[in-house]
């Protein structure tokens, strides 16, 4: 699946995402709206009914058109202008509400216009064993002082109406799992066209790394079949050098390439002693990188802040990791390479600072050169060899011996990697 139509699959995911969600929210405000307008609606023929008995027990066959006010969304005033029994009231409002299907918790009110006083106020539990003490009673409105009138306050309102709403709430759960589920397969997808790539590119760079000593080993050795090579030991010894050379780079490859899969849980054995640093450093610069340097027409130096610094690390690891950032200072060099290794001790952490001149790296792949297979994107080319191993190996060792490493770089201006490992090895 090409980059391209996997962009296409991941915008489209997140339209549709959005759509879906925005037309849940919609829905569901519109869901609401409609159980208010429900609860008013079977409220109101509630109080209407309420309010046509209690007139025919007095006699009164006045009309109870309008009547009914919804003060606020959670309370109702009933204009009846007659005598009011809070006994019957009561009687008569369980009853119709519950015809309704209006099974809530609520507050009767009875209000006498003679004396401009509240004179009957209760509050009605479904729930026997509820207590009512939180229940803040509500205000009565003093507005229609000519009539005589009752009100029905509903303190739970928003609690009845969101118990209503549950299969609302459901649907919701199951569409934000469906979204959850979405989301991880999309993850999942990307993960695995990363490391379908990061294979390929390993197997391409495997294929290239052993290609030219594998080459190199076949021509010396048909030049070694020539039976008059015998009488030219110069020649001969410079050929069998060139095989011994090449297997013994082959060697190290295939080396890196099983160290790196043993260490697959990031745990890797450390032999500990106790180790100067700038012998060590003067070993691996001496042998290996000082006359490579100088054949392309470059330099190495040391600064050494301290003095003598010794620390406890496993010897052959540390040398290794020097090793890698030395070569990727070289490799990754296409001028002369001009190359400083910084040392310091500074509160018993030693800092180890190796900078070079190379073409250095973007912003973008700054944050994933320490992952393991992972190499800076090139194209085609592939005139650095390497298997994107180096450095994951480097960040393990460092974490081992519980220090860190840090890089920084800017492009075309080179790159500086900074190790910091603890004088003496916490255990």
């Amino acid at each position: 699946m090409s980059n391209k139509t996997l962009r296409i699959i991941f915008i489209l995911s997140v339209v549709c995402a959005i759509l879906t969600i925005a037309t849940q929210f919609f829905l569901i405000k519109k869901a609401y709206e409609l159980e208010k307008t429900t609860f008013n609606t079977h409220v109101t023929i509630a109080l209407k009914n309420v309010a046509v008995h209690l007139l025919k027990m007095n006699n009164n066959f006045s009309q109870v058109d309008s009547i009914v006010s919804q003060v606020e969304d959670n309370f109702y005033t009933v204009r009846v202008n007659d005598k009011i029994d809070s006994t019957v009231l009561e009687t008569l409002l369980k009853r119709e509400l519950n015809t309704q299907q209006i099974k809530i918790d609520f507050e009767i009110l009875v209000y006498d216009c003679e004396s401009e006083n509240v004179k009957f106020r209760k509050y009605i539990s479904l729930n026997k064993t509820e207590e009512n003490s939180d229940i803040i009673p509500a205000k009565f409105p003093k507005n229609l002082k000519e009539n005589n009138y009752f009100a029905v306050h509903f303190p739970h309102l928003d609690t009845f109406l969101n118990k209503e709403m549950i299969t609302w709430g459901f649907s919701s759960l199951v569409l934000f799992l469906f979204l959850v589920i979405l989301a991880y397969a999309i993850f999942t997808i990307f993960r695995q066209k990363r490391l379908s790539e990061i294979q390929k590119d390993f197997v391409n760079n495997m294929t290239h790394e052993f290609k030219t000593p594998l080459a190199t080993i076949k021509i010396s050795s048909e030049v070694l079949k020539n039976p008059n090579i015998i009488n030219n030991p110069e020649r001969l010894l410079n050929y069998a050098t060139i095989i011994s050379n090449e297997t013994e780079h082959l060697t190290h490859q295939v080396e890196r390439v099983l160290q790196m899969a043993k260490s697959g849980r990031d745990v890797i054995s450390l032999n500990k002693e106790w180790v100067e640093l700038q012998p060590m450093l003067e070993e691996i610069i001496d042998k290996t990188y000082k006359p490579l340097i100088r054949s392309r027409g470059g330099d190495i130096k040391v600064q050494m802040l301290c003095n003598s610094i010794h620390f406890e690390v496993d010897k052959l690891h540390l040398k290794n990791v020097i090793g890698n950032l030395l070569d990727n200072a070289v490799k990754y060099c296409k001028n002369k390479p001009s190359i400083l290794i910084t040392c310091n001790e500074e509160k018993d952490i030693i800092s180890i600072s190796i900078k070079d001149n190379g073409i250095g790296i973007s912003k973008e792949n700054l944050p994933h050169v320490f992952d393991r297979f992972y190499r800076i994107p090139t194209g085609n080319l592939h005139d650095v060899k390497g298997f994107g191993l180096g450095l994951n190996y480097v960040r393990l060792i460092c974490k081992q011996h519980g220090g860190d490493i840090k890089v920084s770089s800017e492009v075309e201006k080179g790159s500086e990697f900074c190790i910091f490992i603890p004088k003496k090895f916490k255990r």
